[in-house]
């Protein structure tokens, strides 16, 4: 039986490759800090997993962030992210940017081979409503080496779901690190003053110009809703149809950068023994999957100390320690706690979450 081979401009024309996306949750599946983000438009917040939005002035707009169910046909999406304006910007300042990105770890990024004559093309698709026709932009961030890449894209029709595909070619004079810290940064601007304008289709060394000038205001009307989902970001030339994962492999991913664990449940969340007189700590437990670094571990909620089967106390703090990227111990501060006693720690009131959070 004769054995055919596969070239090259096969594989870059719709070949599927396990794995391709650098994005995770590009299908806004994965939400473990809350499907509904209100009043955001003050501060950087992270919403649908590994999604952020980030601000920078004074901007009068404030949004929602929901994970939405308004998906475009026939495309086998279920969910998508949605920015609903509360309140509008009527005019944007230089200094203003109010744009949703994801971070991309450095080390996930060697394949690309930039500040090398080798470096690669990524391809970059998604799924659009926005509330105007017209130019829009969306930018790559090579943080480590300095330099941005803007890409206009347009949108035919407004309200509508629409598919965009565009590339960006390698950086061949900055490199990205070989660490754990961020390399690339994939940005969706929403708003963007001249400070932070540039020029498309051409690398740039300043590093914080996020769009042309020709990027509208989306967000001058509180009847604006912008929709994105389906973004994929591959090595290539060539747009292929998005890599859709079961909800599993995406959870795992974005466990690596963040972990919300329920404590709402009454039940314990580990034992320990007193290791100094009101302090305990638990044996270490582990994290689901290995975390980008140590993480910062808050614990939400009202929890009390349970020693024998019986209440000891209700006025307990509790946080990590002995923290490390894949487990952590739990440290108790009770007056409570008898010396060499065994005890565990369950909820007592409010919602109750231990959030890990590891996250670029």
């Amino acid at each position: 039986m004769a054995i055919s081979t596969i070239g090259a401009s096969a594989l870059d024309s719709g070949v599927a490759q396990l794995g391709k996306n650098l994005i995770i949750n590009g299908a806004m599946t994965v939400a473990q800090r809350g499907t509904s983000f209100t009043g955001l438009g003050t501060a950087a917040a992270y919403t649908l997993d590994r999604w952020k939005l980030d601000i920078n002035g004074s901007p009068e707009a404030r949004v929602t962030i929901t994970q939405d169910t308004d998906v475009p046909s026939g495309q086998s999406f279920a969910s998508s992210l949605k920015i609903d304006v509360t309140t509008a910007e009527s005019a944007v300042a230089s200094n203003e940017t109010f744009h949703v990105f994801q971070n991309i770890e450095a080390q996930n990024l060697q394949l690309l081979a930039y500040n090398t004559a080798s470096a690669k093309t990524m391809a970059l698709s998604f799924w659009f409503k926005s509330p105007k026709s017209g130019t829009h932009c969306v930018t790559i961030d090579n943080q480590d080496g300095g330099s941005t890449y803007i890409r206009e894209f347009t949108v035919a029709s407004a309200d509508t779901w629409e598919k965009h595909s565009v590339t960006f070619p390698g950086d061949t004079a900055a490199g990205i690190n070989n660490d754990n810290g961020t390399g690339l940064t994939l940005i969706f601007p929403l708003i963007n003053g001249t400070t932070y304008h540039g020029t498309a289709n051409t690398w740039t060394g300043s590093g914080t110009q996020w769009s042309t000038s020709n990027q509208q205001n989306l967000l001058d009307n509180t009847a604006n809703n912008i929709y994105i989902t389906g973004v994929q970001l591959e090595v290539g030339s060539v747009s292929r149809d998005f890599e859709h994962e079961d909800y599993g492999t995406t959870l795992a991913k974005c466990l690596r950068y963040y972990w919300l664990k329920d404590m709402n449940n009454p039940r314990h969340f580990t034992g320990g023994y007193e290791t100094s007189s009101g302090n305990g700590t638990s044996p270490p437990y582990t994290f689901p999957q290995v975390m980008r670094a140590a993480p910062t571990i808050t614990w939400n909620g009202t929890y009390q100390l349970v020693e024998n089967g019986a209440v000891a106390d209700t006025t307990i703090t509790v946080a990590g320690t002995y923290i490390e990227v894949s487990t952590a111990c739990m440290n108790v501060v009770s007056g409570s706690i008898s010396n060499g006693g065994y005890y565990g720690v369950t909820k007592l009131s409010g919602t109750c979450t231990v959030e890990h959070d590891a996250e670029l």
